[in-house]
Formats: structure tokens, C-alpha cells, sequence
């Protein structure tokens, strides 16, 4: 990959180590609507929010909105990472310093929604290093469908050869790949359980990145 010229982020871990915030936030929201986890409950990392809280729904018998829940799980999210002082997950900001250093645009693409993204990247000071950011509302279909990955190199105007992933999940890979990008699988232990098999490389630490992008450059 001789001419990289866009690095592709998710947010929630990637990032962010985000996915431990949620799923507090998701816990005392079960405890305040009274919501039992059975062994069929709907998976939450990887996909929306609204998705997420929309199956819950559905299979509870929940009187609510999902739009609305969403929005409940967002603020908490958003007030521990103040709070709490959350900072960017180790070698995230060595990852963008190298870009930046070699001419390389940067990009988030995201599931969660735009005030979250925007509030998010600010407060854990990594914003203004993104030429593109994208959120959940800036498509009709979320991840793993690859729209989100297809606009953001429509908005570059750079080819998915020129191009490069970096995601946490299983459905966070399928939608780089199906936009035909090459994409990293980063093993956060904070997202779960994901199977990152069908990912193009799986890393253990966002660290390992500069050496591997290196080592694509140089590549005949």
C-alpha cells in the first residue's frame, strides 16, 4: 500500500474506551426499568444504541421509546467520561500524531450519534485532529452495513485502496471490509468478547500501529 492517504477510526473502543461506560449505563438503566437479562437478552456492543434498546423493547414488553433510552444512555455515558477524566486509549494519540506527521487525513466513523461524537472527541482533547467526522445520524444504515464507511471516502474522495480501518468489533470490521477497506481488528479486553478473525490484522495494542503502517508503506 504504497499511497495511504486516510486512517479510519471508530470511536466507542478504539478510541475511546467508551464500551465500560456504556455498559454502566446500561446496568443502572436495567435496574431503574427493571429489565431481566436472559440468556436470549440482545447484544449491545457493536451495534446502536436505539437498535439495542429497540430489541429490548420489543422482547420485554417495555412502554418506552428507544430513541428516548438512547438518549438516557448517552447523557450517563457522557457525564462519567467528564466526571471521570476519561482520557484517549493508550497509543491513540501516537496513532494520530504519525498521520498528521506523513500527510494522512483522519476520519471517525461511528454508530453512536453526532452530539455524543462531537462531545466525546472534545472532551477527551482528540477532536481537531479529524478532517471527517461521522455518526450514526449520518446514515440510513448502521454498522455492520458499510454505509458509514462509504461516505467518509466519498467525503475524502480517496478509493478504499487508499485507505485504512481501525475497529473494535466483529460488525465494526464487516462494514470497513464491505466498503472494501483494509481493516485493523483491535483487541480491546473493555468491548467484549469479538471475534476479530475476519479481520485483515488483529493488533493487541493501538501501539503496534505506527510499525505496521510503516510496514505497509514500504510494501513493493
Amino acid at each position: 500500500m504504497k499511497n495511504l492517504r486516510l486512517l479510519i477510526f471508530d470511536m466507542d473502543g478504539v478510541v475511546l474506551n467508551s464500551e465500560p461506560l456504556h455498559e454502566q449505563a446500561r446496568q443502572s438503566m436495567f435496574r431503574k426499568y427493571k429489565i431481566v437479562q436472559g440468556k436470549d437478552f440482545p447484544k449491545a456492543v457493536g451495534f446502536s444504541a436505539s437498535g439495542f434498546w429497540r430489541r429490548v423493547i420489543e422482547q420485554q414488553g417495555i412502554d418506552a421509546d428507544p430513541m428516548d433510552l438512547q438518549a438516557e444512555q448517552y447523557a450517563q455515558v457522557e457525564d462519567q467520561i467528564r466526571k471521570l477524566g476519561i482520557r484517549p486509549i493508550d497509543g491513540a494519540v501516537q496513532a494520530f500524531d504519525w498521520a498528521k506527521q506523513h500527510g494522512l487525513k483522519l476520519a471517525i466513523a461511528s454508530s453512536s450519534t453526532q452530539p455524543l461524537v462531537d462531545h466525546a472527541l472534545e472532551l477527551i482533547g482528540v477532536k481537531d485532529y479529524f478532517d471527517i467526522i461521522l455518526s450514526g445520524d449520518d446514515v440510513h444504515h448502521k454498522k455492520p452495513d458499510p454505509e458509514i464507511y462509504s461516505r467518509v471516502l466519498k467525503l475524502a474522495g480517496i478509493s478504499p485502496e487508499d485507505a485504512i480501518a481501525v475497529e473494535d468489533t466483529s460488525s465494526g470490521v464487516t462494514s470497513a471490509q464491505g466498503a472494501g477497506l483494509y481493516c485493523f481488528g483491535f483487541h480491546n479486553p473493555g468491548s467484549g468478547n469479538q471475534d476479530l478473525s475476519h479481520a485483515d490484522k488483529v493488533i493487541e495494542s493501538l501501539r503496534e500501529l505506527p510499525g505496521c503502517f510503516e510496514a505497509m508503506i514500504g510494501e513493493a
